[in-house]
């Protein structure tokens, strides 16, 4: 599991893992592992499972989980729904994190949630569209435009007004319109620049380094540094924007699932470590995540398994014998 997770979601994984059935050898040595890293995952183990078991009993169902699996589809949701609902009791904020909500985005002023694409015109007729799962604040007055990435990507088609400058910020820098169409993207503790038409003016947040970047360039910039980033192919960035496409050629697996990851709500596992030299080139679809695993796995020697809507483990396949 992924270490940036929290407890709580990790023991509710945990919790909906053993809902299927037992564990094989492999994670019930992962499971006790888990538990002997710190006292709080037993913890929270045994909260959440507690909460689903009272559940359970509140509505008489009082056969394993795992005999759900032979019921009709209606009855299957309504017990995995049920353990949701546990999951949810136990920690509210876990639960509306995996299904895609985020709490500081009622505070946004424009946001998306995983899988859906949004364009706006501005009043100053700038026009720009945010990426899935992205947040950004808008502050426009009579000496500034200035747009504020809180997470995710976006699109900027500028419209021309020298007497109020056009900015992207993040918290690694500031990106100012020289020009008119550009897609700036902020990740972890690292912000980076595509550029598809005209000139952008890069600086970090501490404003000791700055570069100019032009139409097909690309660069990156963190707080105190910027560099420049293999150059692109504009035509090919715009249709993928159109078509909410990933397009990748040679990228390391565990990057596109990450990418996908960001792009469906729930949580999609896997173990980098094992899936490390397996790269993929390929042009997968961002708004059908489930098809996009499913060429993933037609192409490469991996197992999709989904053990609940927000639950997915990606792992690699066991080898024919």
């Amino acid at each position: 599991m992924n270490a940036e997770d929290s407890v709580e979601a990790q023991a509710a994984e945990w919790v909906l893992r053993m809902s299927e059935g037992p564990l094989s050898p492999q994670e019930r040595e992962a499971f006790e592992h888990w538990c002997q890293l710190d006292s709080c995952h037993q913890a929270a183990f045994e909260r959440i499972s507690s909460v689903v078991a009272q559940l359970h009993s509140l509505r008489s169902q009082r056969a394993p989980a795992r005999a759900a699996l032979q019921l009709p589809a209606k009855r299957r949701f309504k017990t995995r729904h049920l353990l949701g609902i546990g999951v949810l009791l136990a920690n509210l904020g876990v639960v509306l994190s995996l299904s895609g909500f985020r709490a500081d985005d009622l505070f946004a002023d424009m946001h998306t949630s995983p899988g859906e694409w949004q364009s706006r015109t501005l009043e100053d007729g700038s026009r720009i569209t945010l990426y899935g799962n992205s947040a950004i604040d808008l502050q426009f007055d009579g000496g500034q435009r200035r747009i504020e990435l809180r997470r995710g990507q976006v699109l900027v088609d500028v419209e021309h007004d020298a007497s109020r400058p056009f900015v992207v910020v993040t918290g690694d820098g500031s990106f100012t319109a020289l020009g008119t169409r550009f897609v700036v993207s902020r990740g972890q503790g690292q912000s980076e620049l595509s550029m598809l038409q005209s000139a952008v003016a890069v600086q970090s947040a501490d404003r000791s380094q700055a570069l100019d970047v032009h139409r097909g360039g690309r660069a990156w910039v963190q707080r105190d540094a910027v560099g420049r980033l293999p150059d692109i192919d504009p035509a090919s960035l715009e249709q993928a924007w159109q078509r909410h496409q990933l397009v990748v050629e040679s990228m390391p697996l565990a990057q596109v699932l990450q990418a996908l990851g960001r792009q469906r709500p729930g949580h999609l596992q896997f173990d980098a470590a094992e899936l490390a030299d397996l790269k993929v080139s390929a042009v997968l679809p961002l708004d059908d995540t489930e098809r996009a695993l499913q060429l993933l796995a037609e192409a490469l020697p991996i197992r999709v398994q989904q053990y609940t809507p927000l639950w997915t483990r990606i792992a690699r396949a066991t080898p024919e014998k």
